[in-house]
């Protein structure tokens, strides 16, 4: 029983700190979803007396995706009963173009602001509609929406570090006597720290295996999954070659450093 208290009290802080970081790449993974679908749903309005050329604006559009023509025959329908066909023709002669220009990005307000002056300078060009107000509310909630999530995971991983840390001295009081033994036989500082090193990577890999699990479940919840759909959110799969190597690198790495930090300060007492 005291031994596997010990042990919890490492593995419990690794799930913390994994927690932390794989809800921070879930986060990022469904923010880089909306803002995809954000950018095929956001229209950029153009008025040209020309046809627009789709190679000229990919060449000056990192982000072009493409250029829809926007019909008016329907507006012109409206007029029929009110407007002769002669003047209907001519009126229809002489409207503008209209283009609908989607993005395969969501962009930054700054980049908003340079592409709406970038198409501006094309010829023909005679207005250019952003949505300006619109776009920056978008733009600000999910700004606002990466940094809470990111302090968050960072808070948390903070805790983490501190907890294991703490756990660490408690190994170390509790195999002290072995230490001091070696110590005195002259015993080289990997051979004493060895046991702490095996104790931390079995735990690393029980704790990444829990939050692997945990995570890979999850978009299998029904009704996780249909409160994602309900707000036009498709809940991120876990992907386990990558990700449960990164969560595993990652608890190895704070378990280590734990361990190294806690003999070196015991080395130096």
């Amino acid at each position: 029983m005291k031994s596997f208290k010990s042990h919890l009290g490492v593995i419990f802080p690794l799930i913390v700190l994994l927690f932390a970081i794989e809800f921070t790449l879930v986060v990022g993974k469904i923010v880089r979803g909306y803002e995809y679908s954000m950018g095929n749903d956001y229209n950029i309005i153009v008025v040209s007396e020309r046809d627009l050329n789709e190679t000229i604006l990919r060449e000056k559009i990192d982000t072009f995706k493409e250029a829809l023509p926007l019909d008016a025959t329907k507006v012109l329908d409206r007029l029929k009963d009110d407007v002769s066909p002669k003047n209907l023709a001519a009126l229809k002669s002489s409207l503008p173009k209209f283009y609908s220009i989607k993005l395969n990005a969501f962009p930054s307000t700054a980049y908003m602001a340079k592409l709406g002056k970038i198409l501006l300078k094309i010829d023909g060009v005679k207005k250019v509609e952003t949505f300006s107000k619109t776009h920056d509310k978008i733009y600000k909630i999910l700004v606002i929406f990466k940094g809470v999530s990111q302090s968050f995971a960072v808070l948390i991983a903070l805790m983490g570090i501190a907890l294991i840390s703490k756990q660490m001295r408690i190994w170390l009081y509790e195999h002290r006597r072995r230490i001091e033994v070696m110590t005195d036989l002259g015993a080289p500082y990997w051979l004493k720290s060895a046991m702490l090193y095996k104790l931390a990577i079995i735990d690393s890999f029980v704790a990444t295996a829990i939050t692997c699990a945990f995570y890979l479940a999850l978009p299998h919840v029904s009704a996780l999954k249909d409160a994602f759909v309900g707000v036009g959110f498709e809940l991120p799969h876990f992907d386990f070659a990558n990700e449960s190597a990164l969560l595993f690198g990652a608890s190895i790495a704070v378990s280590i450093v734990a361990v190294s930090l806690v003999m070196m300060q015991s080395r130096e007492k």
